[in-house]
């Protein structure tokens, strides 16, 4: 796992190089349709919200896009037919529900497009489309193979828009595929928060509750940052959103707790975000019942923002990037957090727990 999210930025940048040209012919044919649906299932289903939210961002809410998680794409179904396009990410690409999701989008006259890993499982090469993203991983939480995921739900993404027509903030192309280049050097440069991340590790260690709060994209990367620490530290972990965290799960706080906040200030404005405000109140909030307080922020600086303007025991700075962005630079730190808390732990990052006799046998009964 470690190797692996060391090896992100590049993986990312050789993503963009090799698999341009396949991207931007997808999303030339999703374009012509009228409804994108992205699916998938567990940190695949994380990458499937955030490309969908990618596309919301950039049309300014305009785009007509919905989230499935496979399963239930098959056995719930949205009436699909020659109008929509279904975008299914799979890292190994054999995942019986997902393939079954994307024959059954096919048959029904859905354009499909397969976002999966190298030398993935057969069934995502019967896609319109299959984009390969990097390596299958050798540990069984996957970090590399969500990020390289999500810069082609980027790329795809703003292609979908410009060919519409419908970019917002009157941005280009040429600024919008500017920023997705820039992404590899930010998550490098995220890659330096690991000290403090392995230091806020053992602290959230010594606590049975962890929570992990945001907003907007950043719900997203909370909810696979518990699902990371569950896979690898095998302790329960929620991920939620500012205000469903504020009303009702507030009341379990108390000094038995630690709660991760991931916080965005975007370059480009002057002010924070309605969203960072929000979150730093809720920090004041639970600060008054002895909550272990860590905030992950974005920053200009070299140096994390003050505890008086970010209030949290550790706060740990990311790069700044526009908010659309900002996963790839807050899901290094929360990857961090689960590795180094699997150590403090003394559990096996890699595994799943599928070492163990009893896990194996449990997990022998039921296919992936």
């Amino acid at each position: 796992m470690h190797d692996a999210i060391l090896a992100q930025p590049e993986r990312i940048d050789r993503m963009l190089r090799t698999q341009r040209a396949l991207i931007e012919r997808a999303a030339d044919a999703a374009a012509a349709r009228k409804r994108i649906i992205f699916a998938g299932i567990g940190t695949s289903l994380n990458a499937a919200r955030l490309g969908a939210f990618f596309l919301r961002a950039l049309t300014a809410g305009r785009a007509l896009v919905a989230v499935e998680q496979s399963f239930e794409l098959i056995h719930y179904p949205l009436a699909l037919g020659l109008e929509d396009a279904v975008i299914l990410t799979s890292h190994r690409g054999w995942k019986n529900f997902s393939v079954e999701a994307l024959k059954r989008a096919k048959a029904a006259g859905a354009l499909t497009i397969a976002i999966t890993g190298e030398l993935g499982g057969e069934g995502m090469g019967l896609a319109d489309f299959r984009i390969s993203t990097c390596e299958q991983e050798n540990s069984f939480a996957h970090t590399k193979s969500f990020t390289t995921a999500l810069a082609a739900l980027a790329l795809f993404a703003v292609h979908v828009a410009q060919q519409r027509k419908q970019l917002a903030e009157a941005r280009t192309l040429t600024e919008r595929l500017c920023e997705i280049e820039n992404v590899p050097a930010q998550m490098r440069a995220a890659l330096a928060c690991e000290a403090a991340c392995s230091a806020a590790s053992k602290e959230i260690a010594a606590r049975p509750r962890l929570l992990f709060v945001g907003a907007g994209p950043q719900w997203t990367i909370a909810t696979e940052a518990a699902l990371k620490v569950k896979e690898t530290s095998y302790f329960h972990a929620e991920g939620l959103e500012t205000e469903e965290f504020l009303h009702g799960p507030f009341s379990e706080m108390d000094a038995r707790a630690s709660l991760v906040a991931l916080l965005v200030n975007d370059p480009a404005s002057a002010q924070p975000s309605p969203a960072f405000a929000r979150l730093v109140q809720a920090l004041r909030a639970v600060g008054e019942l002895g909550v272990q307080r860590v905030a992950i922020v974005s920053t200009n600086s070299s140096k994390p923002p003050a505890s008086s303007d970010v209030p949290a025991e550790r706060v740990i700075g990311v790069p700044a990037a526009p908010e659309w962005l900002s996963p790839f630079t807050h899901v290094v730190p929360v990857q961090f957090l689960s590795y180094y808390l699997a150590l403090a732990r003394g559990t096996n990052p890699d595994t799943g727990r599928q070492h163990e006799p009893a896990h194996a046998r449990a997990q022998s009964l039921f296919k992936l």
